[in-house]
């Protein structure tokens, strides 16, 4: 055989080979350059059973795998998944940490949607953070937990056992103590029956007696009319109540407003304790003024009393009096005198006032100003 042939053959297949095994790595996934992925990280309480490439699933169909698992110095674990972008996981979404199967006890991220939560069109993005992860009841604890609990009722079971036998004891050695005392007292046991009997006898006959006076017409009647008054009875007590209710709360509204009164008071007097002291000093002060005002009512009374006072002489001294009524008259004359002067002056000086220029001219014409101003007035008149 040509070698070129045999190389020809030996390339198809290599090809081939090729060929199928890229094939089967995009069809498997084997490959994660080959498809868009977008990473998220995740806080959880615990991470059991998560490792690397631990599968990531919504719905039972796997969407991505674990690429990171980092435990926190303060607690807690951090799970980084790279998640197929086919895929898109939005808000009200939470990642759950669960089991694959009982038998393997392989850990797998579900991711479902919250409870709590409303549906959100919101997506999650690449490398965001989120602290809300959740991890499953582990099935193993839950029946290790079931053990130790039946464990402890059997436990109770077998002392609420042990405390029925101990207690059928006591009460077998109760019974036996009891036959003893009944068979060694037996005189003493027939005598406390016959009391009862006797006892029985006289309560019957009392019973009897009771039902001979209750059997009387009149008792009859009259219980039944008691009866019958009960009810109004109940009435009247009601509105007693009612009444003593009122009356207790007219008496708790005076109370109230002797209370409020009371405050008040205390509101006015209070001002009045804390400031007594400059009260007492203030109306002190005034007593002393009022003092002085009485001595000096007191010496001037005097003065006016002693004739040989200035006041005591202007009031008894007929001369002085006389004196000072013509001086007041006196005053008056002149002051009635000089009323035209007065008048003339308010004339010139508001001739002046409203023509400056006939002082002047008055001046040149070498004529008195009061004689001009004094015509120009009158003519003004």
């Amino acid at each position: 055989m040509d070698e070129r042939v045999i190389q020809f053959r030996v390339g198809v297949v290599v090809v081939a080979a090729a060929s199928i095994t890229l094939i089967l790595v995009m069809l498997f996934g084997a490959l994660p350059t080959l498809r868009p992925r977008y990473t998220l990280h995740i806080r959880f309480p615990e991470a059991p059973g998560v490792t690397i490439d631990s599968p990531v699933r919504k719905s039972g169909v796997q969407i991505g795998r674990v690429s990171n698992v980092k435990l926190l110095e303060q607690g807690g674990v951090v799970i980084s998944m790279r998640v197929d972008k086919r895929f898109p996981l939005r808000r009200n979404e939470v990642c759950r940490i669960g089991s694959d199967s009982l038998v393997t006890g392989d850990a797998v991220l579900e991711w479902v949607n919250a409870e709590d939560r409303e549906l959100s069109t919101e997506l999650l993005t690449d490398g965001e953070f989120l602290a809300n992860g959740e991890v499953s009841t582990d099935p193993f604890q839950v029946l290790v937990r079931v053990e130790q609990q039946m464990l402890t009722t059997f436990d109770s079971i077998q002392s609420a056992a042990g405390s029925i036998e101990v207690a059928g004891g006591e009460v077998a050695l109760m019974v036996r103590n009891l036959n003893t005392a009944v068979g060694n007292n037996e005189e003493q046991m027939r005598r406390i029956l016959q009391k009862a009997e006797l006892s029985l006898d006289s309560l019957q006959a009392s019973m009897d007696g009771v039902r001979e006076v209750f059997d009387d017409p009149q008792i009859k009647d009259g219980l039944r009319r008691s009866m019958e008054d009960l009810p109004r009875m109940f009435e009247s007590a009601q509105r007693t109540l009612d009444k003593t209710q009122t009356t207790l709360d007219s008496f708790q509204r005076v109370a109230d407003s002797a209370h409020t009164n009371l405050r008040n008071l205390e509101g006015f007097t209070q001002p009045l304790a804390e400031q007594g002291p400059q009260l007492l000093a203030d109306v002190s002060d005034t007593l002393n003024n009022v003092d002085a005002l009485l001595i000096q009512l007191t010496q001037f009374s005097r003065a006016l009393n002693d004739e040989d006072s200035t006041v005591g002489k202007l009031v008894h001294d007929r001369e002085l009096y006389d004196r000072l009524n013509r001086a007041v008259a006196n005053v008056e004359e002149v002051s009635r005198q000089l009323r035209p002067i007065a008048a003339d002056v308010r004339i010139f000086t508001d001739k002046v006032a409203r023509d400056p220029s006939s002082l002047i001219k008055g001046a040149l014409d070498r004529r008195s100003p009061g004689m001009g101003l004094k015509s120009g007035a009158s003519h003004a008149h």
